[in-house]
């Protein structure tokens, strides 16, 4: 009889505590991972938000801590990004697309990626959103840390190390990225990092056609919704139209954002 009481206690407080986790979640983020529960997906709502960073990152010790070695990924690693997540005919196409991919590896295995496209232009792959890259651009996207390794600096390295190199070989002077409206880690990141917000755009995809709708802020915007911003931030929210450069600072940054409108 004590088993179960203590069962039933723990699972009673467990359903507690998700509860208050989706109570205090968007109404947005809960509908789309209702949504996701059906099959086949008939019907999903997301809001994408973009961002920018001017310049050219530069490496700071105290954010490249953790473990994880650097280098290009090739298609011979297709088995290993296959064992972080299961999307090979992704992998695939992107290596067939000429993308950039760089891997952390550490105890003998991938277990970090992310890729980078410098072309004029990327599809996003679930809703086909066409994204424009422009010539000084580099466009970031699906980065992927194990979970046992994530909070070690693995995303910093991938940018302020593989990018930075990138960058200056490419002769590239901004990065252009993507985060949806429920990942708050993501973009709590991106903020740390130096990136702003310069765009958001709401998709509906209805039987597999999407439909978008955008708007494009300006430097003065508040650009973050209250929920995305880390819990602990007391700034109002005028305080977040610029955004704070944290321990990341850009090299060779342009004076003005001068195309914020064409990503």
């Amino acid at each position: 009889m004590s088993a179960l009481r203590s069962r039933l206690l723990g699972w009673w407080w467990s359903f507690v505590k998700r509860a208050s986790q989706i109570v205090r979640r968007p109404l947005l983020v809960n509908l789309g991972s209702l949504l996701r529960w059906i099959p086949f997906v008939p019907v999903d709502v997301n809001c994408l938000y973009f961002l920018e960073y001017l310049g050219i990152p530069t490496p700071n010790p105290t954010l490249l801590r953790g473990p994880g070695t650097l280098r290009n990924a090739t298609l011979q690693d297709l088995d290993g990004l296959t064992k972080c997540q299961d999307r090979p005919l992704a992998f695939l196409n992107r290596f067939k697309a000429g993308d950039h991919c760089v891997v952390a590896e550490a105890d003998g295995q991938i277990v970090a990626y992310q890729w980078f496209c410098d072309k004029p232009f990327y599809v996003e792959e679930r809703y086909a959103y066409r994204i424009e890259v422009p010539p000084d651009t580099i466009y970031e996207y699906d980065v992927f840390i194990l979970p046992s390794y994530r909070l070690g600096g693995i995303w910093f390295k991938f940018h302020c190390l593989y990018l930075k190199e990138l960058m200056e070989r490419l002769q590239r002077r901004r990065i252009i990225g993507m985060v949806d409206y429920w990942n708050r880690m993501s973009m709590s990141t991106h903020l740390r990092f130096g990136f702003r917000v310069f765009r958001r755009v709401a998709v509906i995809k209805l039987f597999g056609k999407s439909f978008f709708f955008e708007k494009t802020f300006r430097d003065d915007e508040v650009e973050v919704p209250d929920w995305m911003r880390r819990p602990h931030d007391p700034r109002p929210r005028a305080a977040m139209r610029r955004p704070a450069t944290g321990s990341v600072h850009a090299t060779e940054a342009p004076k003005s954002s001068t195309h914020a409108s064409e990503a």
